[in-house]
C-alpha cells in the first residue's frame, strides 16, 4: 500500500486519499480555487455571471436571476456586480471575430 504525507498535519495517509483522516483537511484542488475571469465569449452584458458560472460549475441563468433579485432587494446586486466587473479581469477570447467581408460593388444600372 502506497502512502503520502498530508501537507497540513504531516501524517502518513493513503496515496488515493481525498481527505486526511487525521486532521480532516481536503487534499485535492478546491472547487472555485484559481483565477476568476469574465467570460467574454458567453457574456450577456460584461461576462461577470458567465465567468462565475464557469468557475463554480453552476448555471449562468441562475446567477443572472440571483443578481437581478438582489438588485431589487436593496440594490446589493448592482453594487456586487459592478465591483466584480472592476475586479475580475477579462478572459482571453478563444478566437477573435473576423470583421465582416466587404460586399463587392454592384454595377449601377441605368435608369430610364
Amino acid at each position: 500500500m502506497s502512502t503520502k504525507t498530508c501537507p497540513y498535519c504531516a501524517e502518513d495517509i493513503k496515496e488515493a486519499a481525498v481527505k486526511c483522516r487525521h486532521c480532516g483537511s481536503m487534499l485535492g484542488p478546491r472547487p472555485g480555487a484559481g483565477e476568476w475571469y469574465r467570460d467574454l465569449d458567453n457574456k450577456m452584458f460584461s461576462g461577470v455571471c458567465a465567468g462565475l458560472a464557469r468557475q463554480f460549475g453552476v448555471s449562468v441563468t441562475a446567477l443572472r436571476i440571483a443578481f437581478v433579485i438582489a438588485a431589487f432587494l436593496g440594490g446589493w446586486g448592482i453594487l456586487i456586480y459592478l465591483a466584480l466587473w472592476v475586479i475580475m479581469p477579462p478572459s482571453q477570447r478563444a478566437e477573435k471575430p473576423e470583421p465582416p467581408a466587404e460586399l463587392p460593388e454592384l454595377p449601377k444600372s441605368e435608369q430610364d
